[in-house]
């Protein structure tokens, strides 16, 4: 009997080795066959890798520059190379430094007129530019319901009450504003 399991084993060991070999031919088969696709595939990915890594690490490096450009800038405000560097490496620091020395200016014609040709720059983050818009006094997203409820004000007090409806009901609901708007038309004899 050991003789029989000794040879039934013998058979299943030359069995597995035999189908491992198979499929080892058989993966030399797909590799020859498109070892050009995998070699290119191959490349690809490392490139693709290596172009990631570079660009992360010149952002990095640009980051670091921009905020050490930014930390002397308010050590020395009135540094013209230093505040040109900072515009052409970060213009939304370079704002966020104007925005700062106009608050401690606020008579400075010069730095809102800087601002004012900043803002249409394409580079610049939106949210920045509604900031500039707001600080100036320019229409902006974040007092877009405040005008209106002012401009409605205006409308009743010239006794436009249809077109001051139009205008308060305009308003978000969401808006903090909303209240006020509703308890304008109330007040007003608007039907809400």
């Amino acid at each position: 009997m050991s003789l029989k399991d000794n040879l039934k084993s013998i058979k299943t060991d030359l069995n597995t080795e035999e189908k491992m070999i198979e499929n080892f031919i058989r993966s030399e088969r797909l590799i020859k066959k498109y070892k050009i696709y995998i070699f290119l595939i191959a490349i690809i990915a490392i490139v693709w890798f290596a172009i990631n890594f570079g660009i992360s690490e010149v952002e990095e490096y640009n980051k670091k520059e921009s905020n050490r450009i930014y930390t002397q800038l308010l050590k020395y405000p009135n540094d013209e190379s230093l505040l040109n560097q900072l515009k052409q490496k970060n213009v939304n620091l370079y704002t966020v430094f104007l925005i700062n020395e106009i608050q401690k200016d606020n008579n400075n014609t010069n730095l809102k007129n800087q601002l004012k040709t900043i803002s249409s720059n394409s580079e610049l983050n939106p949210l920045l530019q509604n900031i500039i818009f707001a600080f100036l006094g320019e229409k902006s997203i974040f007092l877009k319901d405040y005008d209106k409820l002012l401009e409605a004000c205006k409308l009743l007090e010239e006794n436009k009450i249809g077109q001051a409806d139009v205008l308060l009901s305009q308003i978000n609901e969401n808006s903090s504003l909303k209240q006020i708007a509703k308890n304008l038309k109330h007040y007003q004899g608007i039907s809400q």
